[in-house]
């Protein structure tokens, strides 16, 4: 250096760490070894600035893109920039940009090819990670970047290989169709009608639409999908959720405005595989309501100087669901997960549902069951399974659990009436138990009701009247369910059969799952014993075994009488096998 007219330095770079020498810049992480050399001469007052730069390990958001090899020469007035960079990853140029930029103040701009072979979009993940996710591919095609250097345009079209992304507030995953075409419009990627398909299932679609950007910040989403089935959530139960299941749709999907709000309007009908399960037990998630409110210290100062202090508005995903549901899909009321209490079915209706990711969770419309099953749970114990009569329905006008509940449910089985007859019989009958269930969904009122099929009329008409009265019929409903058999009053109570069908479940599950090459199983059946007819208590034992992928063996050995105290014997076996 001699004076102000002329200079002459160099500046050489040896494995640089690139992160400790750029600025933190939101969603972009910037890493890798900086080699070169930058020289800056200046002879009779002008300047020859030249730079020759290679990061190696040059990675973008920890993705590992190759070399990066970087040549920049200026003009002799320092505004002028001739820009000629590569990105090289197994010998072959994923990346290429050459042109100028030129530097002056508001008026700088930007005129720059860039040539893509092969480069992978991974890196773009994190800029769009509150909304979508694993977003891949390959990507070909030229795109020139022009304009203002401070918020440039990028023109020119992408084709993407091997591309798809998610969706991870619905768990849903597309792979595009292969060679699909993006169009770059100023600062838009444009989707032109991709074919996408469903990574799970298969099901297909067409998306088109936008995503657009303020120099890669600000994002926002304008998509469309049309299809005739589709897969469009794929949720599964979680401690906290307001609904969950798989669905598919035929109809039109649109995602649509900035990311830190967007929004899902789904219109359309239900398609095969649909299953669409929503909780009541845990009503204290629905709602906004909070009894104990911690201020912050800008509420304390607001407060102290009698000034009210405005929140902005939370903001989250919003769902919007127009559906005509089908008898394709099944919906199930799942009202009390701890005892299996849940109410499932087909049918046909139609359904709005909004949802968001702050908690709101509304239903309008009406659904009408063709066919269905009520799993009936009382008190922990008793657990049978009703069969749905056609032509009920169920009633949404905003909250879930404010549904308006009218439907018949049906349990059959054989039992002996003599417990309320006067003559008794040594037989056992078909037995209808009815329960009508009506009032709100999350808390109904149950009405049974008897019917005899195959009796006489005199005995028909003798056990109507022993079960004339509303409380007669639920007592004898609840013991019915409970042993398999009728009460004649409160001293021969014997819920026997309830806790042996319980503990033959769990000593069921013990020995046998999905995947196992050897299933043994055990079933009691409680006996009865009044003075006019006695039924014998039955333990079977079952065995299954798979001893080739085509050779199955089944068996089953009972029969066995029991004497007296069955439940002894049962808990004998339970507490050898665990204690």
């Amino acid at each position: 250096m001699r004076d102000s007219t002329e200079k002459d330095i160099k500046l050489n770079f040896t494995n640089v760490d690139l992160a400790k020498i750029t600025p933190d810049i939101d969603s972009l992480n910037l890493s890798g070894n900086v080699n070169g050399k930058l020289d800056l001469v200046q002879q009779n007052g002008n300047y020859l600035p030249n730079s020759s730069i290679i990061i190696n390990n040059f990675r973008v958001n920890d993705f590992l893109l190759g070399s990066f090899d970087a040549n920049i020469s200026g003009n002799e007035s320092l505004t002028n920039y001739t820009v000629d960079a590569t990105i090289k990853n197994d010998d072959s140029n994923s990346f290429t940009a050459k042109g100028d930029i030129y530097v002056a103040g508001k008026a700088s701009r930007i005129d720059v090819g860039l040539v893509f072979d092969g480069f992978d979009l991974y890196p773009l993940n994190p800029l769009l990670r509150d909304v979508l996710s694993d977003i891949r591919g390959k990507a070909e095609g030229e795109i020139q970047v022009v304009g203002d250097l401070r918020k440039p345009n990028f023109n020119g079209e992408l084709i993407v290989k091997k591309a798809g992304l998610g969706i991870p507030f619905l768990n849903v995953n597309y792979d595009f169709a292969e060679n699909a075409s993006v169009t770059l419009k100023n600062q838009s990627f444009i989707f032109n009608n991709i074919n996408i398909t469903d990574t799970k299932y298969k099901t297909k679609g067409l998306l088109k639409g936008d995503l657009s950007h303020v120099n890669f910040a600000k994002w926002s989403l304008g998509l469309d999908i049309t299809t005739k089935n589709l897969l469009i959530l794929d949720t599964k139960e979680t401690e906290d959720a307001l609904y969950y299941g798989t669905g598919f749709i035929g109809g039109e999907a649109s995602i649509s405005g900035p990311t830190e709000e967007l929004r899902i309007n789904v219109i359309g009908e239900t398609k095969p595989g649909t299953v669409f399960k929503i909780p009541l037990n845990d009503a204290e998630s629905f709602g906004d309501n909070t009894f104990i409110h911690f201020i912050t210290k800008e509420e304390k100062e607001a407060r102290n100087k009698g000034e009210e202090l405005i929140f902005d508005e939370i903001k989250g995903l919003e769902l919007d669901f127009d559906l005509d549901v089908t008898e394709d899909a099944e919906v199930e009321i799942i009202i009390d997960k701890a005892t299996g209490h849940s109410l499932k079915g087909r049918g046909r209706g139609g359904l709005l549902v909004e949802i968001n990711t702050n908690g709101k969770f509304n239903m309008w419309g009406d659904f009408a069951v063709f066919e269905g099953l009520y799993n009936f749970a009382y008190g922990g114990f008793v657990q049978k399974q009703f069969t749905v009569q056609p032509g009920g329905t169920l009633a949404w006008e905003g909250s879930p659990l404010d549904a308006e509940i009218n439907m018949n449910a049906i349990y059959k089985t054989q039992a002996n009436p003599s417990p309320l007859l006067d003559t008794p019989i040594n037989r056992s009958i078909p037995v209808e138990l009815n329960i009508a269930l009506t009032g709100s969904l999350e808390h109904p009122v149950p009405e049974f009701t008897f019917e005899f099929p195959n009796v006489n009329s005199t005995i028909k008409s003798e056990l109507n009247y022993r079960l004339e009265s509303d409380s007669d019929r639920q007592d004898q409903a609840l013991y019915l369910v409970s042993t398999g058999s009728f009460s004649g009053g409160l001293d021969e109570l014997n819920f026997s059969g309830t806790i042996a069908e319980r503990l033959n479940g769990i000593i069921n599950s013990v020995f046998s799952n999905g995947d196992s090459k050897l299933s043994l199983g055990l079933n009691y059946e409680a006996g009865q014993n009044t003075p006019d007819y006695q039924t014998d208590d039955r333990v079977g034992l079952t065995l299954q075994t798979q001893i080739s992928d085509r050779v199955l063996i089944n068996g089953k050995v009972g029969g066995c009488r029991l004497v007296a105290q069955p439940i002894r014997l049962l808990l004998a076996m339970w507490k050898s096998l665990f204690f």
